[in-house]
């Protein structure tokens, strides 16, 4: 390859020196040219000077030398010739015709008398009261001498710029193989893996390489669009809507279920997010959600339907990035109206169930204050016990429907968390000392909300951290206070609860072991009702636990709380 660059280079060089070689040789023809032109025209002038000053005007003649004068009356016969060749006439030379006409031209032809090619310029003059034709002629020198000249400088030219050349296309030769070296090496190994150096031709083997890759990226090309589709196919048939933005909150990206639920019917992709809808107040909650700049969640109700968002933002600090939220969005309409018609199902059937058991609690009541036999006061007692547990259930039922539906009375205070940590802690200390169990309470704290909803959740966290203890163990009731909110903790030394459970141990009646529960009593309800009362004021639930080793619950009440949207949540 070196050397087919650098033969090629020296070529190059030399017919670039013989095209100047032959420029300046041209160029010196058309200045010789030139020259020898204005110089026969020159001396017709000088000569037609002497003529009309001389008082023999052809006398006069004899005594110039180095030019050809031929001398012609009007009709071209000729006069004088200063080579002494007389002929007959001129009239058919071009130049005396043109000069007898009034018009002075000079020409260039071939001269048998000379030998050669020959300049004539002929003009008409007047001397003695007659007209005459002067013509001046002057033998073409041509370029022989001067290309003699030339030839040496010519070869010493080319074979100094050969020299130049060859070390300069050597270099460059050198320096451009390399680099096609290089690329064919990367070639390789972009199409087997591996890269080897070669010595032959590397345009042939970039070609060859080159041709493999496109081979092998028109294949990979192939499987991407495939996959694309695939993707498209997916993206565009989920059940949630999803939403795109950049940083300067524009559309990036979005599917079919957004333009159903938004109902767009012109493209909007590199729009304003406020393009999406008319609706104020959701432009208003999404702005926020996407100054904020976290991940976050709110719900609201568009077009008749119950819309859940939640806004993921993942830039990191500094990163440009095209995508920095995403918005999913789920339409829980259909399953908020099952919710609706759940609760509204325990409600009703709660109602209902209310006056049978008062009615059946107070008979009961009645029958044990009259009964006389062991046996049957032991029947009455059960059955005063099991309808008092099922009363208690059904209050729990309301309870938590009244939460979901909005339909509780709150009325809110400034409520002293340590002080019913330690009423509760009075209310379960017959059942801790049975089983030997220490309750320790801590801190202080206060939090504007429902006294009722407060003592509900203490209560049941501790009614669980009793019940699911072990014998002689400890639970640990503590309030933290600081700049943020109020930490509710309790922590138990208990049975503790498997890692599977821990995602339904919220839900109504789900049981981690149906057997103790039966023993331990209890509604199933209690973390269910905890979990519906930190929606309402936006706390936080966190529970942790291990079997064998216990259960730590916190719940944190932020210092500033979006109670209108936790109720939404609910």
């Amino acid at each position: 390859m070196r050397k087919k660059l650098t033969l090629r280079c020296l070529v190059i060089s030399f017919i670039s020196a013989a095209i100047v070689f032959a420029a300046a040789l041209g160029t010196s023809f058309w200045l010789c040219a030139g020259s020898a032109k204005r110089a026969v025209e020159e001396k017709a002038r000088l000569v037609i000077s002497l003529l009309k000053e001389s008082s023999e005007p052809f006398a006069a003649l004899e005594g110039i030398s180095g030019t050809r004068l031929t001398v012609t009356d009007e009709e071209g016969r000729v006069i004088f010739d200063s080579l002494g060749e007389v002929e007959e006439d001129h009239m058919d030379r071009e130049e005396i015709i043109s000069a007898a006409q009034g018009e002075p031209l000079t020409v260039r032809r071939y001269s048998e008398t000379e030998k050669g090619y020959v300049y004539y310029h002929a003009e008409k003059f007047t001397a003695g009261g007659s007209e005459y034709i002067l013509r001046t002629a002057d033998k073409e020198e041509g370029l022989a001498p001067y290309f003699g000249a030339a030839a040496g400088a010519l070869c010493l030219a080319v074979a100094a710029g050969a020299a130049v050349a060859a070390v300069f296309a050597r270099r460059i030769s050198g320096s451009v193989s390399g680099k096609l070296n290089a690329v064919n090496m990367q070639l390789q190994k972009l199409v087997t893996g591996k890269a080897e150096r070669t010595d032959g031709d590397e345009f042939a083997d970039i070609a060859t390489e080159l041709e493999e890759l496109v081979d092998g990226l028109g294949g990979s090309l192939a499987d991407m669009k495939r996959e694309r589709s695939k993707l498209e196919f997916v993206f565009n048939n989920m059940s949630q809507g999803v939403l795109a933005f950049s940083s300067r909150n524009e559309i990036v990206l979005y599917n079919k279920p957004v333009k159903k639920i938004f109902r767009i019917k012109e493209e909007v992709m590199g729009e304003h997010f406020s393009r999406l809808t008319q609706d104020e107040k959701l432009k208003e909650l999404m702005h926020e959600a996407l100054i904020r700049g976290e991940d976050g969640e709110f719900s609201y109700r568009l077009g008749g339907k119950d819309l859940n968002f939640k806004v993921y933002s993942f830039k990191a600090a500094g990163e440009d990035s095209e995508i920095e939220h995403i918005v999913l969005i789920a339409d829980l309409t259909k399953e908020k109206a099952a919710m609706r018609q759940k609760s509204e199902f325990f409600a009703n059937a709660s109602h209902e169930l209310k006056t049978p058991l008062t009615t059946m609690q107070g008979l009961t009541e009645i029958l044990l204050a009259k009964s006389g036999s062991e046996g049957e006061k032991s029947r009455l007692e059960r059955i005063y016990k099991e309808s008092k547990r099922l009363s208690s259930l059904v209050q729990d039922m309301l309870y938590i429907s009244d939460l979901e539906s909005g339909r509780a009375e709150r009325r809110e205070e400034d409520v002293d968390l340590g002080a019913v940590l330690a009423e509760v802690r009075q209310e379960y200390a017959h059942q801790a000392e049975e089983r030997g169990i220490r309750v320790f309470v801590s801190g202080e704290g206060r939090v504007r909300a429902d006294y009722r909803n407060i003592y509900e959740v203490v209560g049941n966290l501790c009614s669980n951290a009793v019940h699911y203890n072990t014998p002689g163990g400890k639970v640990e009731m503590r309030v933290q206070e600081s700049e943020k909110g109020v930490l509710l903790t309790v922590a138990d030394t208990g049975i503790g609860i498997a890692e599977e459970h821990l995602p339904k141990v919220c839900e109504r009646f789900y049981r981690v072991d149906k057997s103790r529960s039966k023993k331990t009593g209890g509604t199933g309800l209690g973390l269910a009702i905890v979990k519906h009362v930190c929606n309402v004021y936006g706390a936080a639930l966190d529970i942790k636990s291990k079997p064998g080793e216990g259960t730590c619950v916190t719940v944190f009440f932020p210092a500033r709380r979006r109670g209108a949207e936790a109720q939404e949540k609910a």
